[in-house]
């Protein structure tokens, strides 16, 4: 993970810097009396993104940095429109996002765990997660939260002694 941190903290550096020579460069045009030409709407629009790229790394530099990882255990379970997981002793019930190296790691898992299974049986795992909150759009939003999930410690089948 503090290789995403330093990766993240030179990307914002270089287009901080790179975005301070457009806007020297920008200034330097509005100081010449002329007319704006193509060049000069080129330029401010893309110093526009450059500064839209700017705040949104600025906001993975702080997410990253802010929300601690957590572990904990409980029932996982995917299907068409579903990515869930209920933690033991909670009647909670979280929406589930892969934030793991590997993308789709954590959904292969499960699925190879339950090939010729019912769809949707519950699985036991101990994880490891980053609590996002709640979300306000999309499946997230019919959850009581999210989880990014970012590494697994365990996951076997179900076992009537799990979670109680």
């Amino acid at each position: 993970m503090k290789l995403k941190h330093t990766l993240s903290l030179i990307l914002l550096t270089t287009l901080f810097f790179t975005s301070c020579k457009d806007q020297e460069y920008a200034s330097n045009l509005h100081t010449e009396k002329s007319n704006k030409t193509k060049s000069d709407i080129f330029m401010s629009s893309r110093m526009a993104r450059l500064e839209d790229t700017i705040k949104g790394l600025k906001k993975e530099v702080n997410y990253l940095t802010e929300y601690k990882k957590e572990t904990i255990s409980g029932k996982l379970i995917f299907g068409v429109e579903v990515a869930s997981f209920q933690p033991c002793g909670s009647d909670k019930v979280f929406w589930i996002t892969d934030n793991s190296k590997e993308t789709g790691k954590l959904e292969k898992l499960y699925y190879a765990l339950v090939l010729g299974k019912e769809p949707y049986t519950p699985i036991y795992t101990t994880i490891e997660i980053i609590d996002r909150g709640k979300e306000k759009y999309g499946f997230a939003a019919d959850y009581d939260g999210t989880y990014a999930f970012t590494n697994v410690l365990e996951l076997r089948q179900l076992k009537s002694s799990d979670c109680k």
